[in-house]
């Protein structure tokens, strides 16, 4: 029977050697008729049929796939053997792990104390070349892990590709009359993706096993590494030990010498004392140089840990991708990055170091030739040196030269060491910011728990329970006992400071009564008042955050197994509680609100009335955040601060939004004190924040988003807070501005009364002396408060920058979110989601600056300089179309089209639109130099064909003027380039006017001039210069013809000018009885005439 048995297996191996020796045989005979006729068709020897049914391309494919299938054999045959041998050489690394471990356990603190110091120096060395090795090893190991994780991702894909080509080229070769060349390539395909499927198979039914060799051998490189990072430690302070210790012998060998010398020579003195100082600086350098190595050492350990942390977080993200638990991982890592105290004084060491080189190398170079050196030092002495001190200063030069060189030697050192060690953490802050940021992009951006569906809600009971109890872990009595005499004393010592301050409560009181009291007037008011009653508010809010914080802390030493942690967390709601506690102060009915800063009262209290609905709110959401920064609980499954964080946003949906929009209205009602309206776009802003915050939060929970709703909540509440300071913090502004305007206007009555009493005091007037122009305190006021706004506005964004600042690097993770790829070929051009938003964000910051670049440049610039008219408008005009110029590039370079496209595509645009609208462009053209030319102006007067008007407005291709009916006339800009006008105001205001008058040539002509000059004389817009002029132009019948001519400063005052003048020209000559001539004309009629037009009259009467 057991002879059968052997007979058959015989013949199945002989078999199966056969079959494969067959079809290695028919394998290598098809690979050498496929190289013999490529060889053939190169030297043009092949047979001129066979030519017709062969191509060169299809016979160098076939080759490559028969040598690509032997490759693939060659691979599984290798990965058949690896897998037989797996299980032993998983054992022997095993052993190798245990005998690394062992080893570290086992090294001790002398293990090098019997080698020198070269040894020493060779042997660290040889550790820091094979730390290297290792470190290379670890590198490739997870690199081969990660690529058999996601051949178990990627395999199931390549075999359903090879499947569908395997159809496709069985389909090919039935329906086509293929020759044999081709239906060779497609059979030495089908053998490459028959292997290529053969060896994917094997692969991933062993890829656990293959995986777990590597993780092996990455566990045998980690326990080597760990080994050798303690042998290079303990080398290093063995090799410090012995380096000091040698530096030290020298130094004292020098003091020796100082002691037994009996030379009283004081040159030798001198040299020895150098010797000896410059021992002493050896030593000193040599600890320093020991620091340096231990720091460097330091330094490389954490880099090579970072390197590692960041290998591993690539793995992890790479393979846990898509899964509640990456969410977990990335928590983990980001509490576990390691953290570098790093030396930030290199820079200066290094620049000292350098110094220190040079010197030494100098004194060195000086004592290189020892002859010429004493023959220099001994030039000045009296009495030449003895043989015997000649010896003994040849004997310390010769000693100095070893110290210097040691020195040097020590300071080279140092200097490299310095140099590794700023070169480390460079790539210690590169890493680990680029660590930090990743780890933050994938937390923000991963699910952090299940989404909320019918599975979460029946699942939610039971979660719920067992969050409850890993809370009650938490909760103990054991610290009672330990606690109880300091918690005691703790609470005894905040009460008596909260009984002191509620003793001093009526005082604190009666004081802000008084100050209250001194706000506002014009003589007891002053800008400490403020600051000194918003101290004392913050007094009388602290008896209460005591209270608070004395009852949280009773709880948390008592009853919490660990106390600090909790104590961090009072802390926290302790500082709130003062914040809002002494914003309810600042807003009761007679607080700082209204009394100083004078917000209305019906305001005040529904603002009061939020902040109360908000601070439960925020102490709901503060509270709700707990139990997921528990490593136990996690984000996952806090499902009771998810719930807690949805009715906590709900409410301030429903709750505190209605609220404001009442305090809104109230407010924005209230007038201030010289009637304009409160200005309410902040409130507005923050009003539509709590419109959408609370529901993208609530969505965001929702749906699995739990860490990212904290996240963003945690960045909302600091703006709060950011926003409310702010805003109190303005309104210290603006009292400060009013005070200072209210003394000032003060200070300017004074002076004005004692001018008054100047001038009635001395008798003299004279009318030609005009009223001193001074600025009116409005417009002072005005721009202050303007530049008050502006760096308050700015301030506000920078504070808001620095909460949200660290969401930029969170947004980088967008660039991998791709909308659009084009391929040319050689160079891949695609549009991210993040390319979008800074699109988008350019835009806005462009209409932005458009909509408020005239309100900033007023407030910056033309406040302040005096310029000509039209200056300004021109100036915003030019910054106007600078501004959309910019934003217009970036916003198309942030979406990957280059400055030379838009370049191309601008002149292709004025190229076709310049034949189709030449008239628009030409006037575009002609705006261009209206504003750098400048022949009109905001404000001009011009006549322009039949219009006549004040320029208005003026665009690059239109211009707008505003004529006499109020109507406005737009005109294309090359009505002002191309053809004539008239500008009444390019270079000078003054117009002249003219009118004519008859006098009787029976009056007093003389008097009648007299009384026109007084007329014009009395008339306010009628200029000094060029003179008034009274003309006599020519005599009529009864009359002679005078002209007028005056001239005004402005054109608007030639109507009020010209009605001022005829009436009181009337109104004189009337009163002195000269009479206005007109035309006469005598008519003679007859009786019967007359008679009959009279009865004509009365006929057509009736």
């Amino acid at each position: 029977m057991m002879f059968n048995k052997a007979w058959w297996l015989i013949l199945f191996f002989v078999f199966c050697s056969a079959s494969i020796r067959a079809e290695t045989a028919q394998e290598q005979v098809v690979e050498e008729s496929v190289r013999n006729q490529i060889s053939a068709f190169k030297s043009g020897t092949l047979e001129t049929e066979t030519v017709a049914n062969v191509d060169s391309q299809t016979l160098n494919t076939t080759l490559q796939f028969i040598e690509r299938t032997k490759k693939q054999k060659s691979d599984i045959d290798a990965l058949e053997k690896q897998l037989q041998k797996l299980p032993q050489e998983l054992l022997e690394i095993e052993a190798r792990i245990k005998d690394y471990k062992d080893a570290t356990d086992s090294l001790k603190n002398s293990a090098f104390d019997t080698l020198s110091l070269d040894e020493l120096s060779r042997k660290q060395a040889e550790i820091q070349s094979q730390l290297q090795t290792v470190q290379v090893t670890l590198g490739e190991l997870d690199g081969r892990v990660s690529n058999n994780r996601n051949l178990l991702i990627n395999n199931p894909k390549i075999t359903d590709e090879n499947l569908a080509r395997t159809q496709e080229i069985t389909r090919l070769k039935v329906s086509n009359q293929a020759n044999k060349s081709a239906i060779d390539r497609w059979n030495a395909e089908l053998d490459y993706l028959d292997a290529n499927n053969r060896f994917n198979t094997l692969l991933t039914t062993n890829a656990e096993k293959l995986i777990e060799l590597d993780e092996e051998k990455r566990s045998e490189a980690a326990a080597k590494q760990q080994l050798l990072q303690k042998q290079l430690a303990i080398l290093q302070e063995v090799l410090n030990a012995k380096r000091l210790k040698a530096s030290e012998q020298k130094a004292q060998q020098v003091e020796n010498q100082q002691v037994k010398n009996e030379i009283q020579n004081f040159l030798i003195q001198d040299e020895l004392e150098h010797n000896r100082e410059l021992s002493q600086f050896l030593v000193k350098q040599t600890q320093l140089l020991n620091t340096l190595s231990q720091d460097d050492l330091r330094t490389k350990n954490i880099l090579e840990g970072l390197t590692q942390t960041q290998r591993n977080i690539e793995e992890q993200i790479s393979a846990l991708q898509g899964t509640l638990v990456l969410s977990k991982v990335i928590n983990q890592q980001m509490q576990a990055l390691p953290t570098a105290k790093l030396n930030n004084e290199l820079a200066t060491s290094i620049a000292n170091v350098r110094v220190h080189i040079f010197e030494y190398s100098q004194q060195r170079d000086q004592i290189y030739t020892l002859e010429e050196y004493i023959r220099t030092l001994t030039q000045s002495l009296e009495e030449p040196l003895t043989d015997e001190e000649n010896q003994a200063l040849n004997k310390l030069l010769k000693e100095r030269q070893k110290l210097l060189d040691d020195i040097i030697k020590s300071l080279n050192s140092q200097l490299n060491v310095s140099i590794n060690i700023e070169n480390n953490q460079k790539q210690i802050g590169a890493i680990s910011g680029a660590l930090q940021r990743k780890l933050q992009q994938q937390s923000f951006w991963v699910n952090s728990n299940n989404p909320m569906g019918l599975d979460w809600i029946k699942a939610f009971p039971k979660l719920a329970f067992s969050e409850i109890a890993e809370l009650t872990k938490y909760v103990s009595f054991s610290n009672v006992g330990k606690n109880l005499l300091p918690t005691v004393l703790f609470t005894a010592f905040f009460l008596l400071i909260s009984f002191l301050l509620n003793w001093k409560k009526k005082a604190i009181k009666d004081r802000l009564f008084k100050i209250a009291g001194y706000v506002n007037t014009l003589k007891n008011d002053s800008h400490w008042y403020t600051p000194e009653a918003m101290f004392w508010t913050l007094l009388l809010a602290l008896p209460s955050t005591l209270m608070f914080f004395t009852a949280y802390n009773l709880i948390a030493f008592l009853f919490f197994n660990d106390p600090i942690a909790a104590w961090r967390w009072g802390l926290r709601l302790t500082l709130y509680w003062w914040f809002f506690a002494t914003v309810l102060s600042l807003l009761r009915p007679n607080g700082l609100a209204y009394r100083h800063f004078g917000m209305p009262q019906q305001s005040n209290r529904i603002f009061q009335r939020i902040i109360k609905q908000s601070i439960w709110i925020i102490g709901l959401l503060l509270i709700s955040s707990i139990p997921s920064q528990i490593e136990a609980i996690g984000y996952p499954n806090d499902v009771i601060g998810q719930v807690m964080s949805i009715v906590a946003l709900a409410l301030c949906l429903f709750v505190v939004r209605p609220l404001l929009d009442r305090g809104i209205t109230e407010y924005q009602n209230a007038k201030t004190e010289d009637g304009t309206i409160r200005n309410v776009s902040l409130f507005k802003l923050l009003r539509l924040v709590l419109i959408i915050a609370p529901i993208l939060l609530i969505v965001l929970i929702v749906l699995g988003y739990y860490y990212t709703a904290i996240y963003l909540i945690t960045h909302l509440l600091n703006s709060y807070f950011v926003v409310l300071i702010w805003v109190f913090g303005r309104y210290f502004a603006y009292r400060a501005v009013t005070i200072s305007a209210r003394r000032l206007a003060y200070r300017r009555l004074q002076e004005k009364r004692q001018k008054i009493r100047e001038q009635a005091a001395d008798h003299t007037h004279k009318d030609d002396i005009k009223e001193e122009e001074s600025i009116k305190l409005s417009v002072v006021n005005q721009q202050i408060l303007r530049v008050t706004d502006l760096l308050g506005w700015v301030v506000l964004f920078g504070l808001l920058y620095i909460v949200w600042s660290d969401l930029i690097s969170i947004a980088y993770y967008l660039d991998g979110v791709i909308l659009f790829e084009s391929n040319d070929g050689t160079k891949v051009e695609s549009i991210t989601l993040l390319n979008l938003m800074r699109a988008f964000l350019y835009v806005v910051i462009t209409y932005v600056l458009v909509k408020n670049i005239a309100g900033i440049l007023e407030v910056v610039l033309f406040s302040r300089v005096r310029l000509s008219k039209g200056t300004p408008q021109t100036i915003i005009t030019m910054f106007i179309y600078t501004i959309v110029a910019i934003g217009g590039v970036s916003a198309f370079s942030a979406l990957g089209i280059s400055w030379t496209k838009i370049q191309w595509i601008f002149t292709a645009l004025s190229v076709g639109l310049g034949f189709g609208v030449r008239e628009i462009f030409g006037s575009v053209v002609s705006g261009s130099i209206l504003l750098f030319e400048r022949p009109i102006r905001v404000g001009d007067k011009v006549t322009v064909g039949q219009h006549t008007g004040f320029i208005t407005k003026i665009r690059l291709r239109s211009t707008t003027l505003l004529n006499s009916d109020n109507m406005e006339v737009v005109l294309p800009n090359q009505a002002f380039v191309t053809d004539r006008f008239i500008n009444w105001t390019l270079n000078n205001t003054i117009t002249r006017l003219q009118f004519f008058l008859n006098v009787h040539l029976e009056d007093d002509l003389q008097k009648a001039r007299e009384l026109i000059l007084q007329a014009i004389s009395e008339a306010p817009k009628v200029v000094a210069e060029p003179k008034p002029a009274i003309n006599i132009l020519r005599f009529n019948d009864n009359a002679l013809e005078h002209e007028i001519e005056v001239f005004v400063g402005e054109l608007g005052e030639r109507s009020e000018t010209l009605t001022f003048l005829h009436y009181r020209i009337t109104e004189l000559l009337k009163q002195h009885h000269i009479r206005f001539a007109f035309k006469q004309l005598d008519v003679n009629m007859h009786t019967a005439e007359v008679r009959q037009a009279v009865t004509l009259s009365e006929n057509l009467a009736k």
